[in-house]
Parts: structure tokens; C-alpha cells; sequence
């Protein structure tokens, strides 16, 4: 079993957090123009959010940000899940987001109720 802690404080050392945008208990927090939330479960990472900056948007920060994220859970030996879930239409529709995670190595899992999850490097017991 990896190390879930040791990988979270590694996310909250790279990263500031976001001041003027918290949703319920959601924490935001900066990498570059790329605001994500991340927590941490028994098991894994959870992604629940990552939004780039829109005066940065189709410029890859949003990839490095998810590929450092991925060499973070090699690292530590965690998976990450992400919450592949569309709010708004302000950023990529369902997907194109999809796809994005899918080009990142992602396994897609729609199989539950619900918006789909994607995990890295892929589902635990599959």
C-alpha cells in the first residue's frame, strides 16, 4: 500500500491556496493558472476538481499539472481517482473531457450511477 499522506503533503507543499474561491468544503488550491481540489481517501487520491485559469486555457498547463500529479502517485505508490464531472459550460464538455483524462492514461469507468470516474493507473481490483 502506498503512502496517501505523504503524497498529499506533497500536493499542499507545491501548491497555494485559492482565497476567493470556496465551494461548501471544497479547497482550492493554485498550481500555476490551474486551480484543483485534491484529497485524500483511505486508499487513493481524489481529484474533484481541476480548472485552468481561462487566459490559460489551451496552453497544456492543465496537462502538466495532471502529469505531475500522476508522477506523484507513482512516487508514492497511490492511485489517483478523478471526478470526471462536467458544472459548468465555461470549460470542456463531458467528452472531450473524458478524452482528455483517457490521453493522460486514465482508465474511464462509467459502469456506476452517476458522472463517470477516471483513475490513474487504474481501478483498484480490476
Amino acid at each position: 500500500m502506498g503512502d496517501v499522506h505523504a503524497a498529499m503533503q506533497a500536493w499542499i507543499e507545491r501548491t497555494e491556496p485559492v482565497a476567493d474561491r470556496q465551494e461548501g468544503t471544497l479547497a482550492y488550491r493554485w498550481f500555476g493558472h490551474v486551480r484543483a481540489v485534491l484529497e485524500a481517501e483511505s486508499a487513493y487520491l481524489v481529484l474533484m476538481r481541476i480548472e485552468t485559469d481561462p487566459a490559460w486555457r489551451g496552453q497544456g498547463e492543465g496537462s502538466a499539472v495532471l502529469e505531475w500529479l500522476k508522477t506523484l502517485c507513482d512516487e508514492h505508490g497511490v492511485t489517483l481517482l478523478g471526478q470526471a464531472n462536467v458544472d459548468d459550460e465555461t470549460g470542456l464538455g463531458q467528452q472531450a473531457l473524458l478524452d482528455w483524462y483517457a490521453r493522460h492514461g486514465f482508465q474511464i469507468d462509467d459502469t456506476h450511477q452517476g458522472e463517470p470516474l477516471v483513475w490513474y493507473p487504474t481501478r483498484p481490483g480490476s
